[in-house]
């Protein structure tokens, strides 16, 4: 065999090792199936009250999309407001428990707008624009630190608010 044929071979071979990695790649988008209810009472650091609102959080993770809504309420169980997001899921790892997401859409409604502002939401609100509008979208990590399918819940990490959460797994 010549020397123009082996390097015609090895070109070959190459080129064939590169498209299956490209396609690897390429095909191995995250691909998630989780839905996370997650509850918390919201605190002033600042004053001596009790909870003053309470947070509901949805979080829909599907294929390679992601739907997450804040609802806000105040003690007596009455809608303050509401932060819509969407988006898709960009990185991570399913097996792992891990979901990078890039937020591209935020909604905000306001249902007592004679109420004051939820000082959670309002920083929420106000963060998730801000890198809308600079950087293009809004990432969020989950990590579920713990999973316990069987039982329904979950204990979750939250990037970047740096929070843990209990939540409740969705089927």
């Amino acid at each position: 065999m010549n020397k123009s044929h082996f390097r015609l071979i090895n070109l070959f071979v190459l080129l064939l090792l590169v498209a299956v990695l490209v396609s690897n790649r390429l095909g191995a988008g995250m691909s998630a199936d989780l839905t996370l209810n997650c509850r918390n009472e919201l605190y002033d650091r600042t004053g001596n009250d009790d909870a003053k609102h309470y947070l509901i959080a949805d979080f829909v993770l599907k294929e390679d999309q992601a739907s997450i809504s804040y609802r806000y309420f105040d003690r007596d169980g009455d809608a303050n407001s509401l932060i819509s997001m969407s988006g898709r899921i960009i990185d991570g790892s399913a097996k792992d428990n891990i979901f990078e997401m890039a937020i591209d859409e935020v909604k905000t409604e306001y249902y007592q707008p004679e109420a004051d502002p939820v000082p959670h939401m309002q920083y929420l609100n106000s963060f998730a624009k801000s890198n809308l509008a600079n950087v293009g979208a809004h990432n969020l990590t989950l990590r579920l630190l713990e999973r316990h399918d069987k039982e329904g819940y979950a204990a979750v990490f939250f990037q970047p608010a740096n929070a843990v959460c209990g939540c409740r797994i969705v089927d």
